[in-house]
């Protein structure tokens, strides 16, 4: 009977032994060169965090190289619910935690801030966890202390200031605050952070919820940009004033049937095309222009954020905007695009002609050097 009792405890023991083993194994830090936050998962398997890499407790005032774990400090742990779903892999920037210098390091609580120096020179970025941005050492460039609302107190967000993304991109630093001020973004990892109107992007920020052709009220039309945008991170499409009763800024409305759009368009995908990404949103497309028949101040353009559909566009000093080219019929209609010439489509490729740059000649190598 002893033995049977002893055995029950030695197997408690392990048991609660290897939980808090599992729960040990959080590192502190993550990928500061990003611009946005990582919401890489975290297996259930002892000793990593994410790539399943011999990563250490460790959330203190220590150093490393990117890719070295920061073993230094005392080890913290990140409060998991008991009754979870062990099956299901662990979420560490939903549960709060900051990712540092990659290979599945992360901050966390008390010393949430990771702290990145530039690098350079040969010398690799280093990374480390502090406990606020003034904490961090000297040679610091970049500071990131939250990845998401769950890294920030009682009505506060996690705003991002600064970068523009990769390498160059500018220092930028993420902190927490009761809103964003204007020129940064709100950080986040679901929509119910962003609150009513707003959705998490792909790209990991708050923005509105895109619109749709009936959902605008008050007189306004649902507009979006004639090129890119979609769920990958560009611009949303957004409910505007209209000007003439069209977009503004020739943009391109919204649309799901013909009904929808003003007399003589048709509701085509954009671009023309039925292909993925931008090109899958339907916009009111007016007929095909020619070189004559847009109205005073407008100009018929082609390609670039236009599209593949010949569009009346407001002039740019006589150009067409946004990366597109003027249509023609002869060199004479691209008088207003200096340095170019009424051309079909490169390399054989579909289109109409439009006024562009001509290649370089080609030159006989063997007539320039005499032979």
């Amino acid at each position: 009977m002893k033995r049977s009792v002893a055995k029950s405890q030695l197997s408690v023991g392990m048991f609660f032994g290897l939980a808090l083993l599992v729960g040990n194994n959080v590192i502190g830090c993550g990928d500061s060169s990003s611009d946005t936050p990582e919401t890489g998962v975290a297996t259930n398997n002892p000793g990593g965090a994410a790539s399943g890499s011999n990563n250490n407790s460790s959330n203190g005032g220590g150093s490393s190289t990117s890719g070295t774990p920061n073993t230094e400090g005392n080890p913290n742990n990140i409060a998991l619910d008991p009754n979870r779903d062990q099956s299901t892999p662990i979420n560490l920037v939903a549960s709060g935690a900051v990712q540092c210098g990659g290979q599945g390091n992360y901050c966390i609580a008390p010393n949430l801030t990771c702290c990145a120096s530039a690098g350079g020179m040969g010398m690799a970025a280093t990374f480390s966890c502090a406990q606020d941005a003034a904490a961090c050492p000297a040679g610091t460039a970049q500071t990131t202390s939250c990845s998401s609302q769950a890294s920030c107190g009682s009505g506060q967000v996690c705003c991002r200031t600064g970068g523009g993304g990769g390498m160059g991109g500018g220092a930028q630093t993420t902190s927490c605050a009761a809103s964003c001020a204007t020129g940064s973004v709100q950080v986040c990892v679901n929509d119910a952070e962003c609150g009513a109107g707003n959705q998490c992007n792909g790209n990991g920020t708050c923005g509105p919820v895109a619109c749709t052709a009936t959902s605008c009220t008050g007189g306004q039309i649902c507009c979006r940009a004639a090129g890119g945008g979609g769920g990958g991170g560009g611009a949303q499409p957004a409910c505007v004033a209209p000007t003439g009763g069209l977009c503004p800024n020739n943009q391109r409305q919204v649309c799901a049937t013909d009904a929808d759009c003003p007399t003589g368009n048709t509701c085509a995908p954009l671009g023309g095309g039925g292909g993925g990404g931008g090109n899958a949103n339907l916009v009111c497309t007016p007929p095909p222009c020619t070189t004559t028949s847009c109205a005073t101040g407008q100009v018929c353009c082609v390609g670039g954020q236009v599209g593949n559909n010949p569009t009346c566009a407001a002039a740019n000093n006589g150009a067409c905007p946004n990366n597109s080219r003027l249509l023609c019929t002869t060199d004479a209609d691209c008088a207003a695009a200096a340095g170019t010439l009424c051309s079909p489509a490169p390399n054989g490729g579909m289109g109409p002609l439009s006024c562009r740059v001509p290649p370089p000649p080609v030159t006989d190598a063997g007539a320039d050097a005499g032979g």
